[in-house]
């Protein structure tokens, strides 16, 4: 019989470089907001296991790398559909799961009915890993059983602008310039690296990134 050890890692300093990526936010304060395209810069923390070697890598440095990825991947994605209004958003499924799968499809439906449109960037100043359950044996390798990440990004909104069809702004005028953003990705096929999605999101509003 197994003996399962799910691993929680607190506070994973994994501090990102400077991206610029699309991002749909998922909070009380501005839960309408669409996304904007995906600039990535080259990170190799950020690209996954795909043609890497992964051989003397732990568990819990996989799962940060593999769920890091899954987050780009998901902003990706939101960015490519809200940029483009015949865009399918059957793509989402691929990189995240409900309750975000069901309010992202709905949102982006909803702004699309409306006109819509958005332009610019979200940069992405800091982005770590606080915390990580990763489910391994008492030997350490991986069990397959449901893994999960949490990340945290904070991020500059200024250079983000959405537009109704007339041309005026659909921000709101309080937006503000930085937001703290908490998101979880699971995995329910661990160590599967294609199991990975996006979950849950919250935004909340921040003077500065420097916290």
């Amino acid at each position: 019989m197994a003996h399962t050890t799910i691993r929680r890692t607190t506070v994973v300093a994994l501090a990102a470089t400077t991206l610029l990526v699309g991002v749909t936010a998922c909070s009380d304060t501005d839960a309408a907001d669409p996304a904007v395209e995906l600039t990535v810069t080259g990170d190799p923390a950020f690209e996954g296991p795909n043609g890497a070697d992964t051989s003397d890598k732990t568990p819990d440095e996989l799962a940060r790398e593999q769920a890091l990825a899954k987050v780009n991947d998901f902003y990706a994605v939101l960015g490519r559909v809200e940029a483009d209004p015949g865009a399918s958003t059957d793509s989402i499924s691929g990189v995240a799961g409900d309750p975000v799968l069901a309010g992202r499809v709905g949102d982006i439906t909803l702004r699309r009915s409306q006109g819509i449109t958005s332009a610019g960037a979200i940069a992405v100043v800091t982005s770590t890993v606080s915390d990580m359950g990763v489910p391994v044996d008492k030997d350490g390798e991986p069990l397959t059983e449901p893994a999960w990440v949490h990340v945290r990004a904070c991020t500059d909104i200024s250079g983000w602008t959405t537009s109704y069809p007339d041309g005026t702004s659909a921000m709101k005028p309080d937006r503000g310039r930085f937001e703290s953003t908490a998101i979880t990705v699971r995995n329910p096929a661990w160590p599967d690296s294609n199991g990975w999605r996006v979950t849950s999101q919250t935004v909340e509003k921040v003077p500065s990134c420097d916290q």
